[in-house]
């Protein structure tokens, strides 16, 4: 089983709100871009996931480097998290950190 990397999990991710990246700049501008995508007048909306800034649980890391990991995460506010157990998983959160989600 893998998380689903898909427009319902996008508009879903918690991320994009996450403390750990509040302050990002980096994280920010993909914000920019997604939403731009996301509201554009072009029909099959797309998003390659080096310009998400969330879904780190089926995507990886975070490919920016001004993410403060010392702020609080809220991955378990999520209801990806909640979806796909991943408390019961064993998984620490700080998916932007430390990788996705191996299910």
């Amino acid at each position: 089983m893998q998380i689903d990397f898909s427009v319902k999990n996008i508009k879903r991710c918690l991320c994009p709100q996450c403390p750990v990246q509040a302050e990002s700049e980096c994280a920010e501008g993909k914000r920019r871009i997604m939403l731009e995508i996301a509201w554009s007048s072009e029909s099959g909306m797309y998003f390659e996931r080096d310009r998400v800034p969330g879904m780190y649980c089926t995507t990886g890391k975070a490919l920016c480097h001004d993410i403060d990991f010392n702020k609080k995460c809220i991955c378990e506010k999520c209801p990806i998290w909640e979806e796909y157990r991943l408390k019961n998983g064993g998984y620490n959160a700080y998916f932007c950190q430390n990788g996705k989600a191996e299910l």
